[in-house]
């Protein structure tokens, strides 16, 4: 088992064998399904793995070095990656939209005050939540030390990139949150 880099992100979690030919179910981890073509090369755990082809509608995976069902079982459960700067040439943003790990290490800030830094991001019912570790001034004076923010209109007003530093995102709302967590 080789050890996962930092830079390395999430895409799909394989499943089961299916047939005689190494043949598996593919879990998508992204929301880019059109990433997944023929020829682009993953990372796993057991190696990298380059992708024969792929149906979205049925989630079937068939990888090149993969030929068997024996092989097949072999890499059930295994996480594939791509590299953040794979990711960003394959998945293509709309306009104020960014992935989730050039969020993480972002600033909360609302009317000047950082209320803390994005931890990490979960997805519950089809919302992102941003999970952030709270200013250590603000748990100093008897704060949560974590709370969540929905990433939404509501409570983000704006995300602003500055260049070589964390993003900053302002809010709105979100210290009421923290306040009542």
């Amino acid at each position: 088992m080789r050890k996962i880099p930092k830079d390395w992100v999430g895409v799909a979690k394989i499943g089961r064998s299916l047939g005689f030919k190494g043949d598996v179910v593919l879990h998508l981890l992204s929301d880019f399904p059109e990433s997944f073509k023929a020829g682009n090369v993953y990372h796993s755990q057991v190696g990298d793995l380059t992708l024969e082809s792929y149906s979205l509608q049925k989630s079937i995976a068939k990888f090149q070095e993969i030929n068997s069902k024996e092989e097949a079982k072999q890499i059930v459960n295994c996480i594939l990656y791509s590299t953040q700067e794979e990711s960003k040439e394959q998945c293509k943003l709309e306009d104020n939209a960014f992935f989730w790990f050039e969020l993480i290490g972002g600033l909360i800030v609302e009317s000047g005050e950082v209320l803390g830094e994005i931890g990490e991001i979960d997805r519950f019912c089809n919302q992102d939540y941003l999970h952030i570790k709270t200013n250590s001034v603000l748990v100093a004076q008897g704060l949560p030390k974590s709370f969540l923010i929905p990433y939404n209109t509501r409570y983000i007003l704006k995300v602003e990139s500055k260049m070589d530093s964390a993003k900053v995102i302002h809010t709105q709302f979100c210290k009421d949150i923290l306040e009542n967590s």
